[in-house]
């Protein structure tokens, strides 16, 4: 009887080689399709939470006559916006009580937190005590509306508004801008006050 010698045959380096870029290549689109997914879901709740805040607004402006905080759209308008629609003029966290009542929230869904990072979580939208520059009396800690990026909202009275000092504003719309910078966090970078203007990754309420 002839015996039939067998061969064991192995991969070569180059098929090895093959091997592992086509499966970088897998993980490389999978990283991509889940990280556009992530970003289009934090720009979906942005939107939502501007349209509450821009609600509250409304509200506010309504029962005050229809005037409205002045805003430049920075950092501390973020703050302003804050302090109007909790009813919390002294930014301890809590609303104000004018003899013995409490002053009921125009945005009751706010949610105090420590950390951006916690921004993402929990319910409500999120309010952080942030080192904010402000207009008259430099860096100070003080309660902003973060975005889901863990960045302050923006606040601007409306290029047709006034507010109780007959001040009118520079904003877009005629009665109020409330905006977050988007993921890049960037405002225009070809305006000399960048911060306070928009740019197309920006999520806006108009």
């Amino acid at each position: 009887m002839k015996l039939i010698k067998q061969t064991a045959k192995g991969f070569t380096l180059v098929e090895i080689l093959i091997g592992v870029g086509i499966l970088a290549m897998l993980a490389a689109g999978m990283w991509v399709a889940v990280a556009s997914y992530q970003d289009k879901k934090l720009v979906k709740k942005a939107e939502t939470e501007v349209a509450l805040l821009a609600a509250a607004m409304n509200e506010y402006r309504t029962d005050n006559g229809g005037i409205l905080p002045f805003g430049r759209g920075d950092e501390e308008s973020s703050n302003i916006m804050y302090r109007a629609l909790s009813c919390d003029e002294n930014g301890d966290g809590e609303p104000d009580n004018d003899k013995g009542v409490t002053r009921m929230p125009y945005c009751p869904t706010f949610n105090i937190i420590k950390n951006p990072k916690e921004a993402e979580q929990g319910e409500g939208i999120p309010v952080l005590r942030a080192r904010i520059k402000t207009q008259s009396k430099g860096h100070r800690k003080l309660l902003v509306i973060v975005d889901p990026w863990g960045r302050p909202y923006r606040y601007r009275l409306g290029c047709e508004a006034e507010d109780e000092n007959g001040k009118v504003g520079k904003g877009i719309n005629g009665d109020f801008d409330i905006f977050s910078q988007g993921a890049d966090g960037q405002g225009d970078s070809t305006s000399k006050s960048a911060e306070n203007e928009d740019n197309i990754s920006n999520v806006n309420f108009l």
